[in-house]
């Protein structure tokens, strides 16, 4: 019984890690791939393949994500500033430091 009750708590602390886990690169693999994905795979041609954004600077994809073509508006439309940080060190595999009240994102 008490093996069982340590195996439950052990259970619910693996299934409770992701919530506690730090923002970074893995969250922002999991917006590109909810938010972004679907025009920049070569669906869109005049949208960047991940490749291809992947060798950008990590500024230059949070400003794209900023100030958004009108057909990336609806798509990036509610991103945090972290978000997009995480999003761009996703891409680029190159740590941000931390700015102002923003947290620094390691890349993986």
């Amino acid at each position: 019984m008490r093996l069982t009750a340590v195996a439950a708590v052990l259970g619910i602390a693996v299934l409770a890690a992701p919530a506690f886990a730090e923002p970074g690169p893995a969250e922002g693999g999991a917006i590109f791939e909810q938010r972004c994905k679907m025009c920049h795979t070569g669906a869109i041609p005049q949208a960047p393949t991940q490749d291809k954004l992947a060798l950008l600077d990590n500024a230059k994809i949070i400003d794209a994500l900023t100030n958004p073509v009108p057909m990336m508006a609806g798509a990036v439309s509610g991103m945090s500033d972290e978000d997009k940080r995480n999003v761009a060190v996703f891409l680029t595999k190159k740590s941000l430091p931390a700015e102002g009240s923003l947290p620094e994102v390691k890349a993986e």
